[in-house]
């Protein structure tokens, strides 16, 4: 079995309003749990990882938004990936993993929103293999 669809990352400057049965803040941000019915236009740059392995990945916001959104698919449940998101500062916003939206699927989305905007700069998102066997694909 080829695992296609590894891990997705999916980036979005959306500035539409969820529907989410709940939220945190944390550094003046609000995470939102939403769902994939959204329409978004992907930006996908494949990678691998292995247990133990930190991959970290950079997401440049140039212009003033109020979100960003972020998908992350592996899909595979049998491993399981940790993405750590850090503001432009290097401030660590949240730590997720694949059961932080309360269903363990290989997936983890959310939004990072601030009604006074974003941070303009690098988002750096850092993907761990926490419990990964052999090599996991995945996309960004």
């Amino acid at each position: 079995m080829i695992k296609k669809i590894g891990f997705l990352l999916i980036i979005m400057l959306i500035s539409v309003s969820f529907a989410a049965a709940t939220a945190s803040q944390d550094n003046g941000y609000t995470i939102v749990p939403v769902k994939s019915d959204i329409t978004i236009t992907p930006r996908w740059i494949g990678d691998t990882i292995t247990q133990g392995e930190t991959n970290w990945h950079g997401v440049p916001i140039s212009s003033y938004t109020t979100a960003l959104y972020v998908d992350l698919n592996w899909g595979d449940t049998s491993d399981s990936l940790r993405l750590k998101v850090y503001n432009p500062s290097n401030q660590l916003i949240e730590t997720f993993y694949d059961s932080s939206d309360g269903v363990i699927d290989g997936r983890i989305e959310f939004a990072i929103r601030n009604s006074n905007g974003i941070d303009i700069g690098t988002w750096h998102h850092e993907v761990y293999g926490h419990s990964v066997s052999g090599t996991e694909d995945y996309y960004i």
